[in-house]
């Protein structure tokens, strides 16, 4: 389930680079990166194997703003080694899509990209032209996601409620609509990255985790960047 969940990642980095002329994803031996000049969030490298760790720095010279990530102990000492710091930690989980799913008439599908980012509160030119990009938000536009299809699963990012809508159920509504149309498209399984305060609402829709990522980052002058 962990090589599914890589799989999918590096699909949906590919896909979220496409539009960006100065983003690229980098399959190396033992790692899978994402560089971009403009946008430093789609700066990260998944790096399952200590080896893999220099080559996949090598990746981002020249930027000060990029993160590591680690699944292991030994990994994690390499990278320790190479100067970077801990920073957030997040759960790879993985659903496998049962059969039949219900779908919910208050979650709309095919929102436009722009309102998953204002929802999100992100740069909207990160989703505009992304291949394949999939939106749902609910009725009131107060929570929402988008799915990034990558062979027969979907990759779930971007997911978001805004503050007012919070602690409500919507972005479980939203997400359990999205997870039935996908199934209802043939698609087998789901993938994302969750962090630890959101590993409770994709356990209740039936993800599981694979692994645990550490995230590390450069450290400058006067701490983190």
């Amino acid at each position: 389930m962990f090589d599914r969940y890589l799989t999918s990642l590096a699909g949906s980095w590919e896909a979220l680079a496409a539009p960006h002329p100065d983003a690229r994803v980098v399959r190396g031996d033992g790692f899978v990166a994402l560089r971009s000049e403009r946008q430093p969030v789609l700066c990260n490298a998944a790096v399952p194997r200590p080896d893999a760790v220099p080559a996949a720095l090598a990746v981002f010279e020249g930027l000060s703003h990029y993160a590591i990530w680690s699944a292991d102990d030994a990994t994690a000492a390499a990278i320790a080694a190479a100067g970077l710091v801990r920073d957030t930690t997040t759960v790879p989980m993985v659903c496998e899509l049962p059969d039949p799913l219900p779908l919910d008439d208050g979650v709309v599908s095919g929102v436009t990209p722009e309102v998953i980012a204002d929802i999100s509160g992100v740069d909207a030119d990160l989703l505009r032209g992304v291949p394949g990009l999939w939106t749902f938000a609910d009725a009131d536009r107060a929570s929402g996601l988008v799915l990034i299809p990558v062979d027969s699963d979907v990759n779930v990012g971007f997911v978001a409620t805004r503050e007012p809508a919070r602690r409500r159920g919507a972005a479980a509504r939203v997400l359990r609509h999205a997870l039935a149309a996908a199934r209802a498209r043939g698609f087998r399984t789901a993938s994302l990255q969750s962090t630890p305060m959101a590993e409770r609402l994709y356990t209740r829709a039936g993800f599981v985790p694979v692994a645990r990522w550490q995230e590390w980052v450069p450290q400058g002058p006067t701490g983190l960047i």
